[in-house]
């Protein structure tokens, strides 16, 4: 991809997070092939917990914090 005489290479989405995908969606909204492979990762979640297995460990530990959280508030 040429812009403005300067030479730009494509991400490669495949290799992108989901968080990072989102990331790149959100200045690049008009990329159709990100948003296909964004649709297609999450296709690929887990139908019980709604996570997908591409979060780090840290992120997974933060998200049972928050929902752990919300159960002690209710």
């Amino acid at each position: 991809m040429e812009f403005g005489g300067l030479l730009m290479t494509k991400p490669n989405y495949k290799n992108m997070n989901r968080a990072e995908l989102k990331e790149y969606l959100l200045s690049n909204r008009n990329d159709q092939e990100a948003w296909s492979i964004f649709f297609e990762k999450l296709s690929h979640l887990d139908q019980n917990t709604g996570y997908s297995s591409d979060l780090s460990s840290e992120e997974m530990e933060n998200l049972f914090k928050t929902k752990l959280n919300q159960i002690n508030l209710e």
